[in-house]
C-alpha cells in the first residue's frame, strides 16, 4: 500500500453503517437498502481495519449499514424468511469455514479462529443474500434492482473518465493511499481506472454488467428514460465509459452476457444460458482432475490479444498450479482460515503463490465442499428460474430484471475463476433470483396481472 489512510477514510468506513441505516428514515426500504449497497460499494475506500472477531472493509460496512436499517425501520420484515433448498449451498458456504478450521484444529486453529471467519463469509456473503431474498425476490423487486446497477455503472462515468485521463489517483487524493499496485493501471498505452474498487478489473466488471443489464433494459422498453435522458443515450455513456476502462475479459463477458440474452429471445431456448452455468464446473474439473494445463489457451490469448495479456494469464495459471497441488493434500474442507493455503517458502514467512480466481482460494481454505457449495450457490438461482421464466417472457418489461440477472450470475460465476471481485450488488441479485423461485407467482404474465399491469400481446390472463 503507498500512502496511509487518512482521518477521512477511517471516517467513511467505520460511519457508513449508520449512514446507510439513516437512509431508511427518508426513503422506501426496498429503495434505501439498495442505495446505501451502491452508494457504498461505489465510494468507501478500499480498506480493512482489525477489529475483533469480524474483518471490517467496505463489503462490512455495506452489509451491516443495510441490516441495521432493516432492523431499526423495517424489522417486521425478517420474521417472513424461511430458508428453503435453494438456500443450503449459500448457507454451507458462509459456514464451511467454521468446519475447515476444526478440521484443522491440531495444526493451531481454534473454534474462535472458524468461528471468526464463518462470521466473515456471512457478513460479506450471507446477509446481502438474505436482504435480496427479502426484497428483491419478485419479477418488480430485480427489475428496480437492474435500474440500479445501471445506475451505478451511470455514477460511475465521470470517475472513469477523470482517471482515464489523469491515472487511477481518486482514491489517493481522498483517502490518503493507493488501494493496488500503481504498476498494474496501463493498459493499451493509457491508464485503467480504478477509481474507489480494489482494482480496474472489478470497475471494468461493474462496467459491463451496467452496460449488459442496461441494454436488456433499453431493448425490452423496461426502462425508457433516466434522470431525464434517452435510456439509449444513458447507454452510449455507460458502454463508451466501459470501453475506456480497457478490461477486455469484462467486456468479453458482457458482449457473451449481450448475445445470452439476444439468443435466448430469438431461438425461444435457455440452451446458451444453461451452458454458461455448466462452464465453471467445467473447468474446475479441467483444471483439477482433468490434466489440463491451460498452455493451449494462453497460446490462444496471445495470438487474439497480444503478448502482455496472455503473459497475464500464464502466471495465473502457473499460480494454480502450485496451490492446487497444496489443496490437494487436505481435498475436503481444505487448510482453514488466515491463508493457511497458501504456498511459503520453508521461512514460513516468503508467500511464493499468488491467488487470483475465487475458486482456487475456496478449495484450498475450504476444500471441495466449500467449492462445490459456493458454485452451486453462484448458479442454482439462474438454473432454477429458466426453468420457469419461459424463453419467450425474456423480453417482457416485466421480466427484464429476472431475464439480466439470470445471465449475470453465472457470467460472474465465470470471472470468479480467473479473479476474486465479488460485487455485493450481484449478491443482493443472487438472492432475489432465489427469492423469485420461492414465491407463489413465478410467471412473469400472473406478475403483472397481480399489479395491474397490461399483458404483453400474446400473453394469457391468469383466472
Amino acid at each position: 500500500m503507498m500512502g496511509a489512510p487518512n482521518f477521512f477514510a477511517l471516517a467513511m468506513l467505520f460511519a457508513w453503517p449508520a449512514i446507510a441505516a439513516m437512509l431508511f428514515a427518508f426513503l422506501p426500504p426496498r429503495r434505501a437498502l439498495v442505495a446505501g449497497f451502491v452508494i457504498g460499494w461505489l465510494f468507501l475506500p478500499m480498506l480493512a481495519m482489525p477489529v475483533p472477531f469480524v474483518k471490517f472493509d467496505k463489503h462490512t460496512a455495506t452489509s451491516l449499514g443495510a441490516l441495521l436499517g432493516v432492523l431499526i425501520f423495517d424489522s417486521k420484515r425478517l420474521s417472513t424468511f424461511k430458508i428453503g433448498l435453494i438456500d443450503l449451498p449459500m448457507a454451507i458456504w458462509c459456514f464451511v469455514p467454521f468446519s475447515a478450521a476444526m478440521s484443522n484444529s491440531g495444526a493451531g486453529l481454534s473454534p474462535y479462529d472458524g468461528a471468526s471467519a464463518a462470521a466473515t463469509e456471512f457478513v460479506k456473503w450471507g446477509v446481502p443474500y438474505i436482504l435480496g431474498r427479502l426484497y428483491y425476490g419478485d419479477y418488480l423487486g430485480l427489475r428496480g434492482l437492474a435500474v440500479w446497477v445501471f445506475v451505478g455503472g451511470l455514477l460511475y462515468i465521470p470517475f472513469c473518465m477523470i482517471e482515464v485521463l489523469i491515472s487511477p489517483q481518486l482514491h489517493f487524493m481522498v483517502y490518503g493511499f493507493y488501494q493496488h499496485d500503481f504498476s498494474q493501471v496501463f493498459r493499451g498505452g493509457g491508464y485503467r481506472p480504478m477509481v474507489f474498487m480494489q482494482h480496474g478489473i472489478a470497475v471494468g466488471n461493474m462496467m459491463a454488467a451496467a452496460t449488459m443489464v442496461g441494454f436488456w433494459l433499453w431493448w425490452t422498453g423496461s426502462l425508457k428514460t433516466i434522470f431525464k435522458m434517452p435510456m439509449w443515450l444513458a447507454l452510449f455513456a455507460v458502454l463508451g465509459a466501459a470501453l475506456a476502462v480497457k478490461s477486455t475479459g469484462a467486456l468479453l463477458l458482457g458482449a457473451i452476457g449481450v448475445a445470452a440474452l439476444i439468443a435466448t429471445k430469438l431461438t425461444r431456448k435457455h440452451l446458451i444460458t444453461t451452458a454458461l452455468c455448466v462452464v465453471p464446473f467445467s473447468y474446475i474439473m479441467a483444471r483439477s482432475i482433468g490434466g489440463w494445463d491451460g498452455m493451449n489457451f494462453v497460446q490462444f490469448i496471445a495470438s487474439s490479444f497480444g503478448e502482455e495479456r496472455s503473459l497475464s494469464i500464464l502466471c495465473r495459471f502457473e499460480n494454480e498450479n502450485m496451490l492446487l497441488e497444496k489443496a490437494m493434500q487436505k481435498p475436503m474442507f481444505g487448510w482453514g482460515p488466515n491463508g493457511r493455503y497458501l504456498v511459503m517458502k520453508e521461512d514460513g514467512v516468503t508467500i511464493l503463490s499468488i491467488p487470483d480466481g475465487l475458486w482456487v482460494i475456496a478449495i484450498g481454505s475450504t476444500g471441495i465442499v466449500g467449492l462445490i457449495a459456493l458454485f452451486i450457490a453462484l448458479v442454482s438461482p439462474t438454473l432454477a428460474v429458466i426453468r420457469r421464466l419461459k424463453p419467450t417472457e425474456w423480453a417482457d418489461p416485466m421480466a427484464a430484471g429476472a431475464a439480466a440477472f439470470a445471465v449475470l450470475l453465472p457470467i460472474h460465476a465465470i470471472d470468479n475463476l480467473m479473479n476474486t471481485m465479488t460485487n455485493p450488488l450481484f449478491i443482493l441479485g443472487l438472492g432475489g433470483m432465489a427469492g423469485l423461485v420461492l414465491g407463489p407467482a413465478t410467471s412473469a404474465a400472473a406478475r403483472r396481472q397481480a399489479n395491474g399491469l397490461p399483458l404483453m400481446m400474446g400473453q394469457r390472463r391468469i383466472a
